[in-house]
């Protein structure tokens, strides 16, 4: 079904169709919306499962319905207001009914530059707390003070800061301060989507991991990065952000942090939550070959060739990090080349382990002519 025709039907039952939250902020900003989100105004439950019976109902708390709108699964919900009544984000009680307006929808989200709607009949865009001035401004500033009632409000602040690039209102920043203890109670998965959206869109991640330590709740989320000393968290922030330049997997960009972090830190954190694997392994592979790096034999440039043909960071997302920091000037793709397109004949005598240590013996041999020739 188009955008257009769901709205005229339901404008035919006295209701409104909006686009609301990032979607109207990414159209703004001039960025193509990756989720359209949708709040309906002016209509019951009943009566949309009557029109759109091919909806499917999603959620619990509140009425919300998946529904494929110009040819994309959107989600459309239902105006509403939350109370707080208990701890953490379940901890709402929530109001849905056809009296409650678009403007009361959007003053309980997080912060202005995502408190906006647009009409889908007219176009026209619902802005009753200055989101777009704050988009122009460059910043971020909670919609009300019902933004500490949701403590993981502060992380995506965090995370908002990093995205776009945006600074943080004094006001809105001393609120995110305050949610500490709230926020340990939180479930891990929140930190790490929150991570996940920074690490794949943020062309600065460090920006997250900043804000957060300055917010005093980096070792409330990221407890193994907060246990760095000042030097060692600031040299993490500074490769984290090369390597960004260069690389926007978030997989290359996490393997970044095996430099700053051992393995038993890096196991700690996956304790904490459960990291993607390929994070994981990719940040233990770094770690690896940063250590063999620091001693110049043949030997050890072997070892790192076996372990990025083997581990999960291959040679080629390795040189993505060594361009941006500059580990080393010796180019592995060419050495990995080479060894692959060279023929080593093995003597008839040799079986077993034998062939293998011989193989070995004769790559490394040609390595030491190549590290020559550089």
């Amino acid at each position: 079904m188009l955008e257009r025709e769901l709205a005229k039907i339901i404008m035919a039952e006295k209701g409104k169709l909006y686009r609301v939250g990032g979607c109207v902020r990414d159209e703004l900003m001039g960025n193509e919306p990756q989720d359209i989100d949708y709040c309906i105004v002016g209509m019951v439950k009943k009566n949309f499962k009557t029109l759109f019976p091919a909806a499917i109902e999603v959620g619990k708390s509140f009425p919300v319905f998946r529904i494929n709108i110009d040819g994309k699964s959107c989600e459309i919900a239902f105006a509403r207001t939350e109370r707080k009544v208990g701890s953490g984000y379940r901890g709402f009680k929530v109001a849905s009914n056809p009296k409650i307006t678009i403007e009361e929808d959007l003053k309980r989200r997080d912060t202005t530059i995502n408190s906006m709607a647009k009409d889908c009949l007219t176009g026209e865009i619902l802005d009753p707390y200055q989101g777009q001035a704050d988009l122009a401004k460059k910043v971020l500033r909670a919609t009300s003070t019902h933004f500490v009632e949701d403590p993981v409000r502060a992380l995506r602040l965090a995370s908002q800061a990093a995205r776009f690039g945006f600074s943080i209102d004094p006001d809105t920043f001393a609120l995110a301060k305050t949610m500490g203890v709230e926020l340990a109670l939180e479930p891990v998965e929140r930190f790490l989507t929150e991570l996940t959206k920074v690490l794949t869109q943020a062309a600065q991640p460090a920006e997250f991991l900043r804000v957060l330590a300055d917010l005093e709740l980096l070792a409330i989320t990221f407890p193994v990065l907060a246990s760095l000393d000042k030097v060692g968290f600031t040299k993490l922030l500074g490769q984290l952000d090369k390597v960004a330049m260069i690389a926007g997997q978030a997989k290359i960009r996490f393997a970044t942090l095996g430099l700053s972090l051992s393995k038993e830190q890096l196991a700690s954190w996956n304790q904490q939550m459960t990291l993607p694997s390929d994070w994981l392994n990719a940040a233990n592979s770094v770690r690896q070959v940063a250590l063999l790096l620091q001693q110049t034999s043949a030997e050890n440039y072997w070892q790192v060739l076996n372990s990025l043909r083997r581990g999960s960071l291959n040679i080629a997302e390795f040189m993505l990090i060594n361009q941006g920091l500059g580990l080393s000037k010796l180019d592995f793709g060419l050495f990995q080349a080479t060894l692959m397109n060279t023929t080593v004949p093995i003597p008839q005598e040799l079986v077993g382990k034998e062939i293998q240590a011989y193989i070995k013996k004769i790559q490394i041999q040609t390595l030491e002519t190549l590290i020559k020739k550089t």
